[in-house]
């Protein structure tokens, strides 16, 4: 087994998952059979993250996720990319409503308005659905539609067990130099 771990902390936007994709790619290159995403994120842009998303599901071998400090925002649907999912103790999910920012955005006309709230719907209703497929079968699976729409939701380490986010909450440990490589941004 050649296990490649990519750490990545910081936030989503367009550079951020590129570089985890070519890190991705770089360790499928060099031979990984199975890759690990150590990841802390406070979330960012939603297009980002679901290409990233969508790249991680079509890896051609294992993906695992932790949980290394705070999954946030379209981060956890990244997180939820993993075929198996670990949280480290203490780190915490966060899932709220999505919001665009409008840069430097002066005017919008009453069609630009309504396709920007026809996008947003979009995506919560795409989120929920990678959201449902990985937690199906949780006992503490729920509909998360009103937390991307309305309150926020934070999830404990040991909350996202309950409610299927991750199969366990442990401690990430490196294996022993020398039988890993490990990828950073």
């Amino acid at each position: 087994m050649a296990l490649h771990i990519v750490h990545f902390i910081g936030p989503i936007n367009a550079n951020s998952a590129c570089t985890v994709r070519n890190l991705c790619l770089q360790a499928l290159q060099s031979g990984a059979t199975e890759i690990e995403l150590h990841m802390s994120t406070e979330g960012g842009n939603m297009t980002a993250g679901f290409a990233l998303y969508y790249f991680l599901k079509s890896l051609p071998l294992p993906l695992t996720t932790w949980n290394v400090g705070s999954v946030e925002s379209v981060g956890v649907a990244i997180f939820l990319a993993g075929q198996q999912r670990y949280a480290c103790p203490g780190t915490r999910f966060l899932i709220h409503p999505l919001h665009w920012g409008f840069g430097n955005l002066v005017a919008a006309d009453h069609a630009r308005i309504s396709e920007w709230r026809d996008c947003l719907d979009f995506d919560a209703e795409r989120y929920a659905a990678i959201y449902e497929d990985a937690t199906r079968g949780a006992p503490g699976a729920h509909d998360i539609r009103s937390y991307l729409t309305g309150s926020a939701r934070i999830y404990t380490a040991e909350q996202a067990v309950e409610a299927g986010i991750v199969q366990a909450a442990r401690q990430a440990r490196l294996p022993e130099a020398g039988t890993t490589t490990h990828w950073w941004n």
